[in-house]
């Protein structure tokens, strides 16, 4: 079998990658905090991540440079690639990181003074053929074609970075209509605008291959220059030096020396640590998740003991045990626990859950309280294990929510978790599940000490370690869903969308697929004429603005409404409703970065209640024989906002439990009708909590961005605390490159960095709104600790079963409504604040009475 070279052209993909990724007309693009430009390394990465990850064991692998210096070709025609503008400096920054990404990766990779990156990938796919080897070129360069031949092939890059064709002589000659020997010969004829190649007049692609196809070369075309009539003859004859040089200057060169004997190009692997490295570098661990570690060196020989029972462990005395737990499926409460894998301090074992079930031993092991535990994601364990018979008790030490606390980027899946830590994972992945439990408890112990370091270690000894139990309850209890009514309600928004569908296809005048936004601006721009934007975009922006121009507008926005509810929250959400009659929605602990919780299968804090039709759904939900509680807090961010800005005329509003929003009327206002000026003063006061633009607040009042502008001072200048809180943490955040909340935990907003100014304006107002936002978030999680330490000290029956933002929803049993008002006092005592915070409290026997 073959040896395989693949040779990637370095310059190409880094100019495709960075372009791809690149707002065009902004410097809207990916950098670290400190503000270095890593968009293109981050697709280049990816790419380069592909690759290795479909290596074999024997493959060899390559990256050839330009050197970015002038070449052979420029010193024979002056103006070789003249017409090329400079390239950006953001992606000109990015290069060395590139080279220093491969080197990470152990990649070979390499540039030849004097000339360019084909030559040298060239040579080196020839000189490779000739020893037996299989040579594959990755590349969006068309010059690379000419190199094609039985052994080598070329992997043609195009749209962005995912669309690649594969390339032989057969298939060269069925895409472009010529071999590879006549690319030369193609150039000189058609020139080659890129390189700034001139070509023979009047030839374009169509007329060349037809010349090449009766002549063969261009030479030969030549010397038939009399035969060939009219103007192309006379073009060709007039332009024969022309056409020569072109052809020469685009003529790969196959004969340079090689920079090192072909089997130094074997490839055999990188080492985890430098990857590891070059992720926190550059802040792009993301690229972990999907790198497989087929070549790695692991750190250290470890492999689970096969056991069957508890007599096979060796460890006698052992104060802790680490463990991890195989399923059957991601989503836990459909899973069946597979294996369990886990150490007692020195060796891993590996046993079936089935055997650990039947070994009394084995299963103290997790009801021990006394004994400490840990794993990676403790809630997944916990619900999974215990709707299988088996209880986790004591206290547990979750690495992945504690690595959450100083990194809100912690990788979703095993490996790359590892990684963050500098630990290297295995090939296999049950080398990397022992891996994992060997290593659990230092790693905790690294993370605790990370936590130290930052001063953050409050928040998850009193935050996320104790919600985490607070969680688990949760997702436990579930909630009532009927059904019945689900899809009563569907069935009647379905006959809602046939008669829209109808209707809209009336409007149109034909049926079409509305759900393509290709079929649909087709219909809107070019059959009923209505004006588009540059894009032909039918977003919900577009179509909201053109509304009033024709009646087949509301109808879409109605069609898409209707849509989005049945595919969501009806045939979306009947699946997860469990035997029970329930869904056990998951609450995602360790995932955005904000600090807030998130919900998935299904996200219940989602449903619509901006539309009737959208609350409609909260019918279905109920607590069975006992009453929905919600509890909500009103205006937080605001009153954070007055807390943290010390903004005594705030305090005092909601203090005197004043409408904040007829306040901020009043001052901003005073001419004005005051419902009228309200509506307007709400937009105001919470679009500043949001960090709005005097854009964005026009767009909302209907006004000039000039008046919104004014709006905006004028809030300023009745809260002048706000603008001075506003600077500090403006300050703060081109100083550290975070901002922080009431309790410590550290946003980061890289845009700060951009050399754009709207980009940079954009990470100003992020940074008014991120502290209060997250200062939100823990307090809502520190309301669900005191609540849930409440229900459990007064052993009451109701429970705590759902989260969505700033609101905390409970199954109120029917003999503790006396409770409420304990836990609206718990929850509005929860911080100490200079301002009062306040709840707003409803009952119903659904979520949507209690709404």
């Amino acid at each position: 079998m073959s040896k395989r070279l693949i040779i990637i052209d370095g310059n190409s993909l880094l100019f495709r990658a960075y372009y791809a990724t690149a707002y065009m007309g902004t410097d809207k693009i990916m950098r670290t905090s400190t503000g270095v430009p890593t968009n293109a390394i981050f697709a280049f990465a990816n790419m380069i991540v592909r690759i290795v990850n479909d290596l074999k064991a024997d493959d060899h692998l390559f990256v050839a440079f330009d050197t970015g210096e002038k070449t052979f070709r420029h010193e024979e025609y002056d103006d070789y690639k003249a017409n090329r503008q400079a390239a950006p400096d953001e992606l000109v920054t990015q290069f060395p990181i590139a080279r220093e990404f491969l080197d990470a990766l152990s990649i070979r990779h390499d540039e030849v003074v004097g000339y360019e990156a084909d030559d040298l990938a060239g040579s080196l796919a020839k000189a490779a053929g000739k020893e037996g080897f299989k040579v594959e070129l990755y590349t969006s360069d068309q010059d690379y074609l000419q190199l094609i031949d039985e052994d080598i092939s070329v992997q043609l890059i195009r749209r962005g970075l995912s669309d690649v064709r594969f390339l032989d002589p057969k298939g060269l000659y069925e895409e472009f209509g010529y071999h590879a020997y006549q690319v030369p010969d193609f150039k000189g004829l058609t020139g080659d605008a890129s390189d700034n190649l001139k070509g023979v007049p009047g030839v374009g692609k169509v007329t060349a291959t037809k010349l090449l196809a009766e002549y063969d070369t261009l030479e030969k075309i030549l010397e038939n220059a009399d035969n060939i009539k009219g103007k192309l003859g006379e073009n060709i004859r007039e332009h024969k030096a022309t056409a020569l040089q072109s052809k020469h200057l685009a003529t790969i060169l196959t004969d340079l020396p090689l920079p090192c004997p072909l089997n130094d190009f074997h490839y055999k692997g990188f080492d985890n640590s430098a990857v590891h490295a070059f992720a926190q570098k550059y802040e792009m661990r993301q690229f972990l998740n999907n790198l497989k570690y087929t070549n790695s060196e692991v750190e250290e020989e470890i492999k689970a003991h096969e056991i069957k029972s508890f007599n096979e462990v060796k460890e006698k005395d052992y104060s802790y045990i680490s463990f991890y737990v195989t399923a059957s499926d991601e989503d836990y409460y459909k899973a069946t626990p597979e294996f369990i894998y886990f150490s007692l301090g020195k060796n891993v074992y590996r046993i079936s859950f089935n055997d650990l079930l039947l070994d009394p031993k084995l299963k103290a092991l997790f009801s021990d309280e006394a004994l400490l535990k840990y794993t990676y994601d403790y809630k997944r364990h916990a619900i999974m294990l215990s709707n299988h018979a088996l209880d986790i008790k004591g206290t547990v030490n979750d690495a992945l929510v504690l690595t959450y606390v100083w990194d809100t980027n912690v990788a979703p899946n095993i490996s790359a978790f590892l990684l963050t830590y500098g630990v290297n994972a295995s090939s296999e992945e049950e080398e990397t599940y022992a891996i994992l439990v060997a290593k659990l408890s230092a790693i905790y112990q690294e993370g605790i000490n990370k936590l130290k370091k930052e001063n953050l270690l409050q928040v998850y000894e009193d935050i996320e370690k104790p919600l985490t139990d607070v969680l688990i309850k949760m997702e436990k209890a579930g909630f009532n869903v009927d059904k019945d009514v689900l899809t009563a309600i569907g069935s009647e928004y379905k006959v809602i969308l046939d008669n829209l569908t109808r209707t809209i296809f009336l409007l149109a005048g034909h049926e079409f697929n509305i759900n393509s936004p290709k079929q649909l601006a087709t219909i809107l721009f070019d059959e009923l004429g209505l004006k588009a934007n540059r894009k032909r975009s039918t977003s919900a922006d577009v179509l909201n603005d053109l509304k009033d121009k024709h009646p087949i507008i509301p109808a879409i926005l109605e069609y898409r409404k209707y849509q989005k509810i049945i595919s969501t929250y009806i045939d979306g959400f009947i699946p997860h409703i469990h035997r029970d009659g329930k869904v056990h929605t998951t609450f995602n602990q360790a995932l955005t970065t904000t600090g807030r919780l998130s919900s998935n299968n299904p996200n219940l804090q989602n449903i619509s209640i901006r539309h009737e039709e959208g609350r409609e759904i909260r019918k279905a939900f109920n607590a069975g024989d006992k009453d929905v509680l919600a509890i909500d807090y009103s205006q937080i961010e605001l009153r954070l906002l007055a807390a943290i800005a010390n903004v005594p005329s705030l305090i005092d509003i909601f203090n005197t439990d004043r409408d904040i929003h007829s306040e901020t009327a009043i001052a901003l206002f005073p001419l004005e009708d005051l419902n009228y000026a309200r509506r307007k003063a709400k937009a105001v006061n919470f679009g500043i909590v949001y960090g709005i633009s005097d854009f964005g607040l026009s767009e909302q009042l209907e006004t000039t961005v000039k008046d919104a502008r004014a709006i905006i001072q004028s809030f300023f200048k009745t809260y002048p605390e706000v603008w001075t809180y506003r600077q500090e943490v403006i300050n703060e955040l081109i100083k550290d490159g975070y901002v922080k909340t009431l309790t410590g935990r550290k946003r980061y907003i890289p845009q700060i960095n951009d050399p754009n100014y709207q980009t940079r304006e954009f990470a100003k107002r992020a940074a008014m709104n991120a502290p209060l936002q997250g200062s939100a978030a823990d307090l809502i999680k520190m309301a669900m600790i005191k609540v849930d330490e409440f229900l459990t000290k007064n052993k009451c029956k109701t429970k705590l079963i759902l989260q969505v933002h700033d609101e905390l929803i409970f199954a109120l049993d029917q003999d503790e409504h006396e409770i409420v008002d304990d836990l609206v006092n718990i929850m509005e005592n929860v911080l100490d604040l200079p301002v009062k915070l306040k709840v707003e409290v409803k009952t119903g026997k659904t979520w949507f009475e209690a709404s």
